[in-house]
């Protein structure tokens, strides 16, 4: 058998029934590109000698996961695209395009040189309380870095790691803050580049492991994604527990040990693909906005399982599609009545924000868009508050 046949069964697609709820549901077919997986899995299963289709087709899909839970039999598509970028990356050296000429993905090959020194706390104000050893960690991300290579947009990323700070604070956590903490390698993963993806998954947990830390806490979809998932597959051994901010937060609100200030606003949610259709994450982020007194929640036309993406994922395929994807997305938020578009994951921040501001809209799709942490983290009342 080869990798091509395994991967294939692997991930279920001699299961497809070519009944083509995938392909009328897929974002991309939504706005007019030609794209279909499942005549991709017709392609890659019977007319394999169609490989310019084939792998055109493997670095257009968002993998945003919308034909999975679509699948009426159970086709593990999205995880067909990643082990597919994976082989075609290894074995051809196809890299797909990548947005911003790859310099995201640069900067997390650069963090693979195993002397690196960092200093990425220059951040941290010192109204957040942060301890330099600890069992329990937060994971920051690619925050620092966001906030330097979006400020053309006004992206304010690195405020969803102070407000997490602020939150975990808010419950008694002090967290540690790793100086030498590399990123979670989500978008290497997902562009094929496992090697530095690899590299990445063993220099994080060698540094997990010599900070004394048990147990890391992150807010961030994708990082919860990397090293939730595919951590573990990749380290032996790996039993650190990784906690995402929202789940916590969940939980201690049903404790009844959190209140909020009222926001008169009209509210509705992005739900994010790494979060929602890959983790299941659908009812915290509602029930914690509903804790907030005088606010008016509305859902969009899509949501939960039905959520369109934001248009991107791992920085690859950002094109005149991907764009009309945000601007369907927006369109949808303002049809709610809402003036507040709140999302769970920085990536949805960036794309949602650019689209907002395409002066070729002259304001059309403008509304204001906030990280959930951020809302929750200026609502809640702190003690005596």
């Amino acid at each position: 058998m080869n990798e091509i046949d395994r991967i294939i069964r692997a991930q279920a697609l001699f299961q497809c029934l070519e009944c083509g709820k995938c392909s009328a549901a897929c974002p991309r077919r939504l706005t007019g590109k030609d794209y279909s997986p499942r005549l991709l899995a017709h392609k890659v299963i019977a007319e394999r000698e169609d490989e310019a289709f084939i792998e055109n087709a493997v670095w257009d899909c968002l993998s945003c996961g919308m034909c999975s839970e679509r699948c009426p039999s159970g086709v593990k598509f999205s995880g067909f695209i990643l082990e597919m970028r994976s082989l075609l990356a290894e074995k051809k050296g196809l890299k797909g395009y990548r947005a911003h000429d790859g310099a995201v993905h640069s900067w997390m090959r650069m963090m693979t040189a195993p002397e690196l020194r960092q200093n990425r706390l220059d951040w941290v104000p010192k109204t957040l309380q942060v301890a330099d050893s600890g069992e329990v960690a937060f994971f920051v991300g690619c925050a620092p870095y966001f906030d330097v290579f979006f400020s053309g947009i006004d992206v304010d990323t690195l405020s969803i790691a102070k407000d997490s700070i602020r939150l975990l604070n808010f419950m008694d956590i002090k967290p540690v803050l790793l100086r030498d903490e590399r990123c979670c390698g989500h978008d290497l993963l997902w562009t094929g580049d496992r090697e530095n993806f690899e590299r990445l998954c063993r220099l994080n947990c060698e540094t997990f492991r010599s900070a004394g830390v048990r147990e890391i806490i992150v807010s961030c979809p994708e990082c919860y994604h990397v090293l939730s998932e595919h951590m573990p597959r990749v380290v032996p051994g790996f039993d650190i527990k990784i906690t995402l901010l929202l789940d916590l937060l969940q939980r201690e609100m049903r404790k009844g040990g959190m209140t909020f200030r009222g926001l008169k606003r009209r509210v509705t949610y992005q739900d994010p693909c790494r979060l929602g259709r890959m983790a299941g994450r659908y009812a915290a982020p509602r029930e914690l906005l509903g804790l907030i007194p005088e606010m008016r929640f509305e859902e969009m036309e899509n949501s939960g399982p039905s959520a369109l993406c934001c248009g991107n994922c791992g920085f690859i395929n950002c094109d005149a599609h991907s764009k009309q994807i945000q601007v369907l997305r927006l369109q949808e938020a303002r049809a709610t009545g809402a003036d507040l578009l709140v999302t769970a994951c920085p990536k949805c921040l960036i794309h949602l924000t650019c689209a907002v501001r395409d002066p070729l809209r002259q304001g059309s799709v403008k509304m204001e868009i906030r990280d959930i942490l951020s809302v929750l983290a200026n609502q809640i009342a702190w003690y005596g508050g």
